[in-house]
């Protein structure tokens, strides 16, 4: 007896990469954008950490400042990292089913949805990240230097 052999033939889009990322660019732009209710939040999050750090903190020019200062940016650092990653982690089982269900039909990539949907992160993770900056680096008095403040927003 002979076992049947079934190849999958692998599918691709219709849609060029150009047409795919441009698609899924607007669809994850309407997402961010409509997303009031969750940018407000990380907006206040921001705020509200940057208050903290603030209010924990108080730099000076001391040598005994070196490890409240290190710690501070260890702490900024850290949660530079798991802001974004929070909030990627609360969008994907929302947004599983609907990519699920393109994938099936072959609308698209995963490359251009991922890209897409970094594209469309980006600024408004950049935009957060100056605002707690704005706040955090004159409130535990850095140095006020404006490209040692550049360095820090980067």
């Amino acid at each position: 007896g002979g076992a049947d052999l079934v190849v999958m033939e692998r599918s691709r889009p219709e849609a060029s990469l150009v047409e795919q990322c441009s698609l899924l660019l607007g669809r994850s732009w309407r997402q961010v954008s409509r997303n009031r209710v969750a940018n407000g939040i990380r907006l206040a999050q921001q705020v509200g950490v940057a208050a903290v750090y603030g209010g924990i903190y108080s730099l000076s020019d001391a040598q005994c400042s070196i490890q409240d200062r290190l710690g501070l940016l260890q702490m900024v650092a850290i949660g530079s990292f798991v802001q974004p990653l929070a909030a990627a982690i609360r969008t994907f089982p929302r947004e599983k089913s609907i990519v699920a269900s393109d994938r099936s039909k072959h609308l698209y990539n995963v490359f251009p949805y991922f890209l897409s949907k970094v594209a469309t992160e980006l600024p408004v993770t950049l935009a957060l990240s100056c605002v707690f900056s704005g706040i955090l680096y004159p409130s535990v008095r850095l140095q006020p230097d404006w490209a040692k403040f550049k360095n820090f927003v980067s």
